[in-house]
């Protein structure tokens, strides 16, 4: 007998609502991540200080994704959607009034904490949501919704920049409120599966403590932080170390695009294969990649193939690598832990784009683009090693999603 035909992930209860509202939440934070910068160094900030308002957007992501649960608990799950939707976009326009560094770095940590709510949200509500057997496929399409608008408005960010005038462009970062009329139907639809677990979630169980489950997925944090950093680097700084504004947009879109189809297509495999050997060679990509862009940038000659060939391999595993460490991390953390690891791994994205925007800005003060670049190769040959080498993760959580193990 055929096993039966596995449920349509896009059909799933709640699962329509999800892609609605990360799409309007992910427009207002993807225009504005290149944007910000260019508004600080228009008003006279350096290097360093454009650097800076991509790393205290991602602080403040952090520092409200460590609230998720406590502010779920108190106002639900509709209101938590609301609250995150209105923090990412209403500042915005407060934005726009200003070129100085410090009002852009407070209205950008508004906006950070609004996107550490959606994060943390968006991510436990694609697990919850996943039709049984059919995690990975729900994580995938939730990453090529968030990649989506990286794709159609990080790339146009240079060309816009240069035919409208800044704070135009900075004041349609107020496109996450359009997300609240979906907010509503998601919040309910997670809680009812939240409330009333999935038969793939099995009997339910006591949380882990949180030391616990950091154990669990550690591996596949750190191999997140390390290629976010770089994709972050990119994202923040393309306009400065490509020559032209038209090859800063095809460098961007060069970028995303690839990131937004490998983050849905290592979603679907991690379904079907174990993603170990897949990590593998992500990130074994990444050091490739890095590589190429540190060789181009530090280029006296035309380099415009080789930079594009390594944003192409960063790409492949700047989105591969979203995808694939969280289905890892729900796996091998449990269905009891989602919260926790939800946190964790959104915390290791926000963190690792901070950190890299900010060693890279500094990398640029103090030697070149080119030095910088470099040393993510390193640290990223190191992380391929890592994920090589290492013994397969502790089989101490359950399988929330019945894909193969690592």
């Amino acid at each position: 007998m055929s096993a039966p035909p596995k449920e349509s992930v896009i059909r799933a209860p709640g699962i329509p609502h999800l892609l609605l509202v990360v799409l309007f939440c992910f427009s207002g934070f993807a225009l504005l991540l290149p944007v910000s910068p260019a508004w600080a160094v228009n008003g006279g900030a350096d290097e360093f200080g454009a650097g800076l308002v991509t790393a205290v957007l991602m602080a403040a992501t952090v520092l409200a994704q460590l609230c998720v649960r406590t502010t779920l608990r108190k106002l639900g799950w509709t209101r938590t959607l609301a609250l995150g939707a209105l923090l990412l976009g209403l500042p915005s326009p407060l934005q726009a009034l200003s070129d100085h560094l410090l009002p852009i770095l407070l209205t950008t940590a508004l906006r950070g904490a609004g996107f550490g709510i959606v994060t943390v949200c968006g991510s436990i509500a694609a697990s919850a949501l996943a039709p049984r057997g059919r995690q990975g496929a729900a994580i995938g399409l939730y990453g090529l919704a968030v990649a989506l608008p990286q794709v159609a408005l990080t790339p146009a960010a240079p060309w816009l920049v240069g035919t409208f005038a800044l704070p135009a462009v900075i004041a349609c970062g107020v496109l996450p409120v359009l997300a609240l009329p979906w907010a509503q139907a998601l919040g309910h639809a997670v809680e009812a599966r939240t409330d009333s677990p999935a038969p793939q979630d099995g009997p339910t169980q006591a949380p882990a403590p949180t030391t616990t489950v950091l154990r669990r997925i550690l591996l596949p944090l750190t191999v997140l932080l390390l290629v976010t950093a770089a994709g972050g680097a990119v994202l923040t700084f393309a306009p400065q170390f490509t020559a032209t504004p038209a090859l800063a947009a095809t460098a961007l879109l060069t970028l995303t695009a690839t990131a937004a189809l490998a983050r849905w297509g290592c979603g679907e495999l991690a379904d079907r294969i174990a993603p170990r050997p897949v990590g593998a060679i992500l990130t074994s990509a990444a050091c490739a990649g890095l590589a190429l862009i540190a060789l181009a940038v530090g280029s006296d000659s035309d380099s415009t193939l080789v930079l594009l060939t390594g944003l192409l391999l960063l790409g492949t595993a700047y989105g591969g690598t979203q995808s694939l460490t969280l289905v890892q991390a729900f796996n091998h953390a449990g269905a009891e832990n989602r919260h926790t690891t939800s946190v964790a791994w959104n915390i290791g994205y926000d963190a690792g784009t901070g950190i890299g925007s900010l060693m890279l800005g500094l990398a640029a003060r103090a030697a070149t683009f080119s030095v910088g670049f470099a040393t993510m190769s390193a640290l990223m040959a190191a992380a391929a090693l890592m994920v090589l080498f290492a013994g397969a993760q502790p089989a101490a959580g359950r399988s929330v999603g019945s894909g193969p193990r690592a």
